[in-house]
């Protein structure tokens, strides 16, 4: 079945571009933005204009907007601004990235092909899950902003799960709408912003619980709750109408299909130039191996990634 995949494949009349950039969010948009504003002809994947900025209530630490701004209206700017430029979004996401015949291919969901003398993947990443038992139930969330609505006016009680940035940003997000948020962390000390803390703490309806381990979610059908575990206490059950998780993301590179070196955590590793192992392709943002994965710092790795290819491609000429 393979064999006849790739046949039809490369029976597939193509697309030609420069540049193939997979992914909408920050560092995808930017790159396309450079990339076109360079010369190059650029095609970019995703079906979410701004990747997972519409997960972010509020942008509060990029500048030029005081007051912060929100995710999605951040996201769909750029994404707006990249279309202004020219940039080709076939608002698909891919099924595979492949190198062929001297070229990058690109196979959306669709079955189109489309082909590319470089490629940036900058995919982003996914959020991760625990591994305890009922981790496949329904029931379980991650994201405030697109599933807390549901438990508005219920009285609910409602767990967030993690202890750094985005789970303070969540806890706070869903106070406005349950009755009760319990913070739960595994660690003795949260790792979020002073200032996030200090917000979280002046709310009297959030409770957090340090030191405390989900080891199940519980539930029948579906999740009603977690089994956490704490020294002092051992095992205990905590209801909750629904549980939100913000314990850290993973790199999102299943549609890969070129072999890259890179961490234990599967992010790409790259070069000061932010090309990966395999010549001609770059990684930027999130999913590559950085210190720092902020929304500011994913435009920057877009705007070098484009930069560089171009490099690459007129290296490629002499």
């Amino acid at each position: 079945m393979k064999a006849q995949q790739e046949e039809r494949e490369e029976g597939m009349a193509g697309n030609h571009y420069d540049i193939i950039i997979v992914g909408t969010g920050p560092s995808g948009l930017t790159a396309a933005i450079y990339g076109q504003r360079l010369g190059m002809m650029v095609v970019a994947f995703g079906d979410i204009p701004g990747g997972n900025l519409y997960m972010i209530e509020r942008l509060m630490n990029f500048p030029g907007f005081v007051g912060g701004v929100p995710g999605a209206q951040f996201g769909a700017t750029v994404f707006a601004q990249a279309q202004a430029e020219g940039v080709t979004f076939p608002m698909t996401r891919l099924e595979r990235l492949i190198h062929q015949d001297n070229a990058f291919v690109a196979v959306d969901v669709n079955g189109e092909r489309y082909e590319g003398r470089s490629a940036v993947v900058a995919c982003g990443v996914v959020p991760r899950m625990l591994k305890v038992p009922n981790a496949d139930k329904p029931g379980i969330y991650f994201c405030s902003l697109c599933d807390g609505p549901l438990f508005r006016n219920k009285n609910a009680t409602i767990v967030v799960i993690g202890g750094g940035n985005m789970a303070g940003q969540e806890a706070l997000s869903l106070s406005n709408i349950a009755e009760r948020v319990l913070l739960v962390y595994h660690g003795h000390k949260l790792k979020m912003e002073a200032v996030m803390q200090k917000a979280i703490e002046k709310k009297p309806n959030i409770e957090v619980l340090l030191g405390t381990t989900v080891v199940a979610f519980k539930g029948e059908e579906r999740v009603d709750g977690v089994v956490v575990s704490t020294e002092k206490e051992g095992q205990k059950e905590i209801h909750a109408e629904g549980v939100f998780m913000a314990v850290g993301w993973g790199p999102n590179l299943e549609m890969l299909n070129i072999a890259v070196e890179k961490t234990e955590e599967g992010y790409i590793k790259t070069n000061q130039k932010l090309m990966s192992s395999f010549p001609g392709l770059f990684a930027a943002g999130d999913v590559r191996d950085t210190d720092i994965r902020q929304v500011i710092t994913a435009c920057a790795d877009g705007a070098r990634a484009a930069t560089y290819a171009l490099e690459y491609l007129d290296a490629m000429k002499d």
